[in-house]
């Protein structure tokens, strides 16, 4: 993770020097699977509009089925479009796949095969304007399928419910980047015969940092990692039309 943290953090710096200095992100909109688009403001909207974006992201967590645990590692393809009614307000819906990982559970390593993934979500922007940080409450929920593979060959579904109320804190800086630190706290769980059944998150948070950009009045962009709890690195891309 220091490697993943050093990466992101370059990504960050190379962001903040080459880009234009004539838009202003002020906001970010729900995450879903393993994702929170940026919002570009440009003075307050006056119709609703609607966000399309794409990212990628990958997880490291732990599972608790009863007293054993097992280490999941997954990452994620997820495509997403938001809708904005009002100037703070954004509702969301996203499906994507997941790539693939792996799951160690009871000294053995079992496969992840690629999965599908969707969800919804609502946010809504607090403050933002005329210098001040803005904050932005979310909540979310969404749904992924996968297919565990264990070393003998034996197939088992991976399924996973995920509820996620989130609180995100930043401040537009120079017109074109907004920094932020977010935190996370979800609930539901993970279903796994080979665990036993039902499976619950050993950390039910994240917390972390992150960027949205604005590359122009319609493009953006996001990189965000979280480092406490479910450690979690996405980088994304987005049009506002």
């Amino acid at each position: 993770m220091r490697a993943a943290a050093s990466f992101l953090l370059a990504i960050l710096a190379s962001f903040v020097l080459l880009l234009p200095r004539t838009s202003r992100a002020c906001g970010l909109t729900p995450p879903i699977g393993p994702n929170g688009f940026p919002t570009v403001c440009h003075g307050e909207a006056t119709s609703i509009r609607f966000h399309a974006g794409l990212s990628v992201g990958g997880t490291s967590t732990t599972i608790d089925f009863g007293d054993r645990r097992a280490d999941l590692l997954q990452a994620a393809s997820v495509a997403s479009l938001d809708v904005m009614p009002l100037d703070a307000l954004t509702l969301s819906v996203s499906a994507g796949a997941s790539l693939g990982g792996r799951v160690d559970y009871l000294g053995a390593r079992y496969d992840l095969r690629p999965g599908w993934l969707g969800g919804v979500g609502i946010s809504y922007r607090l403050f933002g304007r005329g210098g001040l940080p803005f904050v932005q409450p979310s909540l979310s929920y969404s749904f992924a399928r996968a297919t565990s593979v264990a070393p003998g060959g034996a197939e088992t579904d991976f399924t996973a419910n995920d509820w996620r109320a989130g609180l995100v804190v930043g401040k537009a800086i120079g017109g074109f980047a907004a920094p932020y630190v977010l935190a996370r706290y979800f609930g539901a769980g993970t279903d796994w015969s080979v665990g036993g059944g039902h499976g619950g998150d050993h950390f039910r948070y994240h917390a972390g940092i992150g960027s949205a950009f604005a590359f122009s009045e319609h493009v953006d962009a996001i990189a965000e990692l979280a480092v406490l709890g479910e450690r979690r690195a996405t980088l994304g891309v987005g049009y506002m039309f």
